[in-house]
């Protein structure tokens, strides 16, 4: 049944954290990157718009007269060296490329690729002979006069028709100016880090597996033992009402076998059947209050309670039994104790823990409860010199139906149930409830109780 239900948790406490693991990769990756580009492509339009046009006609833009600088690299290694920083093109209408540098001159081939990013409105990053580029083109609003000084490698330029280094016939008008720069560095960096990213999102997939496995089994170990408990709960409470109804059939069938029997010849089984049937009625009673309290539905009826006053009316109420059963009952209680509860519900409290030390204390030996308060708590201990229980039951006798020890024996009449409802009064009030006690020398139950504080409103709570 559980096994399911971890798989299930598992599989989506593992979801869960994979995806918030993939949304943190994801943003750490996007934000270095968003950073990388805005670092690059400010750098690029403040390049491109160096050659914008201010606020005359048109500009002009002369290149002087001299050797390329890294010609010969740019030649050897056969593409331009673009490493060193931006490089700004200067387009012609007709979609020829003009370096603005002289270093780049000579290369426009090459520069010519791209020229199919002029149609991007924004930064894009384009890869050519297996290299990055970030590139920016910028439309100019009125052209750029360019004016050369220079004949480039080959023979004549673009815009004229001399050798030799003669000047061109006619300016250059420039429409376009677009700006480049080489980012290898930084696309081998956001390379590296996506496949750190994925082998770190490989293992961490594993571990979110084991985390959300160990998430699973602890969110269900409650669940398990609530189950368990209830399991238990139920198969006891069954075994207590399967027992008084089978006294009572047989005894009900032996009366059925003998029907000339007088009700005098008879009230053997007949008393015995009113016993049951008190008992079940007793242990409907427990189970009912148990069922409500579980599901939260048993409301306790707040009001004053004097501690002293209380816990003498159940004194009286034992005081005959006691004396019946040869037990002294002795009571040491301070006065002015008040407290904000439920009367009735206190009052059972005190009778069980007064019925039990009453059953198990044998003729000679004495019962005593003491209240007494401490700052905001009260404690009211009840003490016997009766069997006691053995330490290894100890911490199960306020479970529900625990028997481990004679104390929850079902030959005294009692249902098992009694210690159970005693701890969730005593919990319900803000209390708390302990046994010490050690076999043959009697079991000391001690519960404390938060008092009142003065003005304290009264009312009803779940």
């Amino acid at each position: 049944m559980f096994a399911r239900t971890r798989v299930r948790l598992t599989a989506l406490n593992a979801a869960v954290f994979l995806v918030v693991l993939v949304a943190i990769g994801a943003a750490v990756y996007a934000l270095l990157r968003a950073q990388i580009y805005e670092r690059l492509d400010a750098a690029l339009v403040a390049a491109a718009q160096r050659y914008a046009p201010t606020d005359e006609p048109s500009r002009r833009y002369e290149q002087q007269k001299g050797t390329p600088a890294g010609a010969g690299e740019a030649e050897a290694t056969g593409r331009p060296v673009l490493e060193r920083g931006v490089v700004v093109l200067l387009w012609d209408g007709q979609g020829v490329p003009y370096p603005a540098s002289l270093a780049d001159a000579g290369h426009e081939s090459f520069y010519a690729q791209f020229g199919a990013y002029r149609s991007a409105e924004r930064p894009v990053t384009v890869k050519i002979d297996g290299h990055y580029y970030r590139t920016c083109f910028l439309a100019l609003p009125s052209p750029l006069l360019l004016h050369r000084s220079f004949m480039p490698p080959g023979g004549a330029d673009a815009g004229g028709e001399a050798s030799g280094g003669a000047e061109p016939v006619s300016p250059i008008p420039i429409t376009h100016v677009q700006a480049i720069v080489n980012m290898d560095a930084e696309q081998d960096m956001l390379n590296k880090l996506a496949d750190w990213f994925l082998v770190g999102l490989g293992v961490g997939g594993a571990l979110t597996v084991l985390a959300g496995l160990y998430l699973a089994n602890q969110a269900l170990r409650p669940i398990r033992r609530s189950w368990e408990q209830q399991r238990r709960f139920t198969a006891d409470a069954s075994h207590e009402l399967r027992m008084p109804l089978s006294i009572i059939q047989a005894n009900a069938e032996l009366m059925l076998m003998h029907p000339d029997r007088s009700a005098l010849e008879n009230s053997e089984q007949i008393s015995m059947v009113l016993s049951e049937v008190r008992r079940m009625a007793k242990l409907t009673d427990q189970l009912l209050l148990l069922a409500r309290s579980d599901s939260g539905r048993e409301e306790l009826l707040l009001g004053p309670v004097q501690l002293e006053a209380l816990i003498r009316h159940v004194i009286q109420l034992f005081a005959p039994l006691a004396e019946l059963n040869g037990v002294r009952l002795d009571a040491e209680l301070a006065s002015g104790v008040e407290l904000t509860g439920d009367r009735d519900k206190l009052q059972q409290l005190l009778v069980i823990l007064l019925d039990n030390s009453l059953k198990h204390t044998p003729a000679g030996g004495s019962i005593r409860v003491v209240l007494t308060r401490r700052g905001q708590q009260a404690a009211i201990v009840v003490e016997d010199t009766g069997e006691g229980i053995a330490e290894e039951d100890l911490p199960h006798i306020f479970e529900r139906f625990y028997r481990g020890d004679r104390a929850r024996s079902r030959g005294d009449g009692g249902t098992g149930l009694g210690l159970a409802i005693a701890r969730w009064i005593a919990e319900k009030h803000g209390g708390t409830i302990a046994a010490a006690s050690r076999p043959g020398r009697g079991t000391t139950m001690t519960v404390r109780l938060p008092v009142a504080p003065a003005g304290k409103r009264i009312g009803r709570f779940r």
